[in-house]
């Protein structure tokens, strides 16, 4: 029934009277419950059923929706809009715990801003909700500083790696990840380019190789079962984008 009701609201079908209804005599909590299912796939959806009544208008705006909420369609670096009321709504979001808006702004204040624990610290938080993205970058982050981080990363690493079950479909997961992570790095003004960091030893020899794609870019072809190797290599990878 849920997934019903939360059909009808995105598809606009709120004016029909028999749809109203039964969506207006919804309990709070299922109306929460639908809300927070609707913004999780648009925020245009969730804006305008925000617009169909007062019970909705409340519901839309507790805190279980607003850390669902895409906000896809919002820029990166928000602090340049003009807009004050599209600014606190993504303030509000980091402020609830919205994955996304925590990564965006993670990435902007370690990279950009050189507000580098607060943003390791909210890259930390979207990793533990299971955002793929800042996962990746906070295990890099970590596997960069060497000593006990070094370890909690390659954990971490090794945890999204593990989720998939063919060598190919690994290489394909990371390097889509990293094609979303490129471009959030490309709306910023990079400051932090990780430049220091450490290396893992390796007594194996690289065998890995680059190929040239049609795009004329690098693309590792992965040949070697070294773990400090391919680790190293997917850090170099990471670092690259931010130069």
């Amino acid at each position: 029934m849920i997934m019903i009701v939360a059909s009808n609201i995105a598809a606009g079908e709120l004016e029909q009277g028999n749809n109203f209804a039964m969506i207006n005599s919804l309990p709070s909590d299922l109306l929460v419950d639908v809300l927070a299912r609707v913004a999780s796939s648009s925020f245009t959806d969730l804006f305008n059923s925000k617009l169909c009544c007062r019970d909705f208008r409340g519901a839309t705006e507790e805190e279980c929706v607003l850390e669902q909420v895409s906000i896809v369609g919002f820029p990166v670096i928000h602090q340049w809009l003009k807009s004050e009321k599209v600014s606190w709504f993504l303030n509000r979001c980091v402020e609830i715990g919205n994955p996304e808006a925590l990564y965006r702004q993670g990435m902007v204040e370690y990279f950009s801003s050189t507000r580098m624990e607060s943003g390791l610290e909210k890259l930390r938080r979207a990793s533990q909700k299971g955002h793929p993205e800042a996962s990746y970058v906070y295990g890099i982050i970590l596997v960069c500083m060497g000593g006990q981080s070094s370890v909690e990363g390659l954990k971490l690493l090794n945890a999204m790696e593990g989720s998939t079950t063919s060598q190919s479909t690994r290489f394909t997961v990371f390097q889509d990840c990293r094609k979303r992570i490129e471009a959030v790095i490309r709306t910023m003004w990079i400051n932090n380019n990780l430049a220091g960091r450490q290396r893992r030893n390796c007594c194996h020899e690289n065998t890995s190789r680059l190929k040239q794609t049609w795009e004329g870019r690098s693309q590792v072809e992965d040949d070697t079962s070294c773990e400090a190797c391919k680790w190293d290599r997917e850090v170099s990878l990471f670092c690259d984008m931010l130069r």
